[in-house]
Formats: structure tokens, sequence, C-alpha cells
């Protein structure tokens, strides 16, 4: 979700803390707040307590997982992002290309030991599925990430539909019932669609035609509003009541883009929709698990903080 800016502070060599926000912290918030919903769904159809220990040790593998293929996205993007003056911790040569391949080699070694280890067969299964389909998306020839409708079908799969049954499996709960998280991959769409639009400029100087690109903002935006509205109505269908209040609540912002597309001042308002979306999937999942929220809240301000220390920007923001 980030735009392009340029760090007004000149960084320096990388530092512990550039390693550590390499991950993306902020767009690991869905990755958190899908795999708590799908726990809580698991929950819900198993009658049984959530097991703590499972819930948290499933949590830090999948976090690991997905943050080495943020890493890997990266570094495949490199160039992209050299142009398009974003993610500029590798574009921009901080940390290097091969540091960031052992940060990812190791996180996903750690994720698939604590798979492996502590949770069920499926659960790996699940890992290893995340793992070559964040490779499809980000490594040539088939790179999914420069593929119209596949670069959205991807991150449906991956947030939507790999998260959600992530945290179903982590809490033992049975296979029946999973129906109940037919509105995540819808919703997880429309975000992603949404997002491909911010990048629009950067993505095709860079020759990454993605789905915002071929389709154009307009028709783009009408799709994304859609995907949500299609995510209320699964919602409605199969009485999942998380679903329904976070995608009924967040489409009436992913209308302000719909009609504001023509207009020359549009731009701010295209990130609008995918951040709201989430942040209130994220509220969903809080009231659910309590305990998130100023764990979210936590996250942002420390991503805040070394972002204004670091390179002298306020991320996250209304605009990036």
């Amino acid at each position: 979700m980030d735009q392009g800016v340029e760090p007004a502070v000149p960084p320096g060599p990388a530092r512990i803390a550039d390693y550590i926000f390499l991950l993306r912290p902020m767009i690991l918030i869905p990755v958190w707040t899908f795999y708590l919903l799908g726990a809580w769904h698991g929950r819900s159809a198993s009658g049984l307590p959530i097991p703590t220990f499972p819930l948290l040790i499933g949590l830090v593998s999948f976090t690991a997982l997905l943050g080495a293929v943020y890493i890997i996205n990266q570094i495949s993007d490199r160039e992209v992002d050299l142009k398009g003056g974003k993610l500029f911790l590798l574009s921009h040569s901080i940390v290097t290309a091969r540091a960031a391949a052992l940060e990812a080699s190791l996180l996903i070694s750690l994720s698939l030991a604590l798979g492996i280890i502590f949770m069920p067969a499926l659960f790996t299964v699940l890992l290893l599925l995340g793992l070559g389909l964040g490779l499809a998306y980000s490594i040539e020839p088939v790179r999914l990430k420069r593929r119209p409708v596949l670069d959205v079908l991807a991150n449906a799969a991956g947030n939507g539909i790999l998260n959600t049954l992530a945290g179903w499996v982590a809490v033992g709960a049975p296979l029946e019932g999973l129906l109940v998280l037919a509105p995540y991959p819808l919703a997880v769409a429309s975000v992603h669609l949404t997002t491909t639009l911010a990048d629009i400029e950067g993505d095709s100087a860079g020759g990454l035609r993605t789905s915002g690109a071929a389709l154009g903002a307009r028709r783009a935006t009408v799709i994304a509003a859609g995907l949500m509205a299609a995510a209320a109505a699964a919602a409605t269908a199969v009485d999942n009541r998380p679903a329904f209040y976070a995608s009924l609540i967040s489409l009436p912002i992913f209308l302000i883009p719909v009609r504001s597309s023509k207009r020359e001042d549009a731009a701010p308002t295209v990130l609008l929709p995918a951040k709201a979306a989430t942040l209130f999937f994220s509220v969903a999942a809080g009231f659910l698990f309590p305990l998130y929220i100023p764990f979210l809240a936590l996250a942002v301000l420390c991503t805040r903080r070394y972002y204004r220390i670091r390179f002298g920007i306020v991320y996250p923001g209304l605009k990036q």
C-alpha cells in the first residue's frame, strides 16, 4: 500500500531495525487479522476453547513465512521500487540483496520448523502452499504479480484462504463448516485490487502490468467495490457476522474512488478504501481477540517512529 516517497534523511548503513522492518509489518496486519478470524471461526465450529499455545505458535510461523515472502518480493522488485521511489531499504541498497535473501531463508526455516514440530501436519501443508504461492507471485518466469487478474487471485488465495485456514487448523477445528470463510477471499481481492491503483505509474515504468494497470482506475475501482459487495453478500449467506459487518461498513468507502476517479484530485482517495477495510476487519478481529488491538497500536506506533527517525518521513499515513 506504499506510495512513492523519498527519505528526507540520509539513511546510512543497515541497522538491526532495518532487518525487522524489512518484513513490512504494516502489510503483515492482514496476515494477522485473517489468521485470527480463521481461528475464531474454527473455535465456533469445534465448540472448544481456543488453545493459546498452538494459536500463538501458528501466528509466529505464518508471520515468519509471509515476512520472508515479502522480502523475496522486494528483492525481485528492487529496480521497480527504485524508479517508483518506494521501499528503499532494498531498492536504495541500504540492505543488500544477499543479506535480505539470507534473512528470508532463515525466516522460512523458522516457519517450517515451528510448523513441523508444534503444529498439525495440515498446518505445515498450508505453509508449503503459501511458500509456493509467494514464490510464484514474486519470481520469474511465473511472477504472478505482473499478470492481470492472476495477481489479485493469488492474493485472495494467500491472505483470504490459506491464512484463514491456517488459523482454523491451528486451533484444532474439524474441517466441516469451512464455507463460513467464503467472504474473506472476496474482501482480500477487493482490497488488493485497490492497492494496485496506487502503483500504476511505477509498476508500468518497471514493466509490471498489474490488474490496476490493465483495468485502469475507473474500472478497477468499480470492480473492487463489487467484490466488497460480494463479500458482504457471501457473509450474509453463510452467516459470518464479523465479515458481514466489516465488509458492509467498508463498502461505502469503496464507492468514494468510484465517484472521484474522473477528477484530477482523485489520487489521495485511491488507498482510502484499502486502509479502511483493513482497519474494519482488524477491529472485527480485535473485538474477538481484545489483546489484538493494543498489539496493532504498538506495531503502528513503532513503525511510525522507525520511519520518522530513520528516514524523516511519516509512514504509515493517510497517503502511504
